[in-house]
């Protein structure tokens, strides 16, 4: 790196005058060697004598004011990545955090300061990129905004949707519960009246029971008083056993009960059984044949014995 008096040659001063400049400077830097340079531009050269002695003193180390250039003031920070002057610490901060260089020593050549249209250009240009970045911040502010309007646009439309398919959803629940009640009051209504036609045929089935039953033991008196040979006869061949004895008797409340008991039960059971089913206490209530009638009372006698087998008819009284 150039040394400030050759800085200074190259720009053209004499040599005379740069070491009289550099000696009166005491070394403080190119910035200020110029400046006394352009303060004493009309002095009169310094004479040979004088620039000898004076280099004679600065070779033998007689003039005790003259400094190296190693012992001259820091006039300003250098970046050495870059070679860039800078005025000061903060500035070399400010360059650091922008450029990321960290290597920086100090410098004897001093910044000149800004003329004040320097000053006034400087501002210009600061103005101008405040406002370039101001238009910046706008535009990202801009992009931006579209960015986050685009996003709000399909996160709504996602939820219409999510909106729509649970109504969907909902409506097809609906449906299909509408649909499952349709059937089950289909299926309900069905065996009510499968429950009525079976309830209708079992009373047709009893009827027609009750009707032949009827009709039976007519039957069996007519052919007894119209045919008594023919008794005669099954007489003398023998009475027909039964097992059973189907007794239907006739409720004092109105309807009637039928059940099929054992010719061997005693009198006393049917009692037992109707007790049981009406709810009236045996003793409060009579049993009687209906053709012809007879109140049946002897109830330790079985029913083959009262010639209640294999059917017969009785009343409550």
């Amino acid at each position: 790196m150039a040394t400030d008096k050759e800085q200074l040659l190259a720009m053209g001063f004499e040599a005379a005058r740069v070491e009289a400049a550099l000696k009166a400077t005491k070394n403080s830097g190119l910035q200020v060697a110029m400046d006394w340079l352009f303060a004493h531009a009309d002095d009169p050269l310094p004479e040979a004598g004088e620039s000898n002695v004076t280099a004679a003193a600065e070779n033998t180390g007689v003039n005790d004011d003259a400094i190296t250039e190693e012992e001259a003031t820091a006039q300003s920070l250098k970046c050495d990545d870059c070679g860039r002057l800078l005025r000061d610490a903060a500035a070399a901060e400010f360059h650091a955090v922008k450029s990321g260089h960290q290597n920086f020593s100090e410098s004897t050549q001093a910044i000149k300061p800004l003329t004040e249209e320097e000053k006034k250009a400087k501002l210009e240009e600061l103005k101008a990129k405040m406002a370039a970045r101001k238009e910046e911040k706008r535009l990202l502010e801009i992009e931006e905004n579209k960015a986050k309007e685009k996003v709000r646009r399909a996160t709504g439309k996602e939820l219409v949707e999510i909106k729509e398919k649970m109504a969907e959803l909902e409506m097809k629940k609906a449906a299909e519960a509408k649909k499952r009640e349709k059937e089950q009051d289909k299926i309900a209504k069905q065996k009510i009246k499968d429950q009525i036609e079976a309830d209708k045929k079992e009373r047709n089935a009893r009827f027609e029971k009750e009707k032949l039953e009827r009709h039976g033991l007519q039957a069996t008196a007519t052919t007894t008083a119209a045919a008594p040979a023919a008794a005669v006869v099954a007489s003398a061949a023998g009475p027909k056993e039964y097992s059973d004895a189907r007794i239907q008797i006739r409720l004092a409340a109105g309807g009637a009960i039928t059940h099929v008991f054992k010719s061997a039960d005693l009198l006393s059971v049917v009692y037992a059984h109707v007790s049981e089913h009406t709810g009236a206490a045996i003793g409060t209530f009579k049993l009687a044949t209906t053709f012809p009638r007879k109140i049946l009372e002897e109830q330790s006698k079985s029913l083959k014995e009262l010639g209640l087998a294999p059917s017969a008819s009785l009343a409550m009284v």
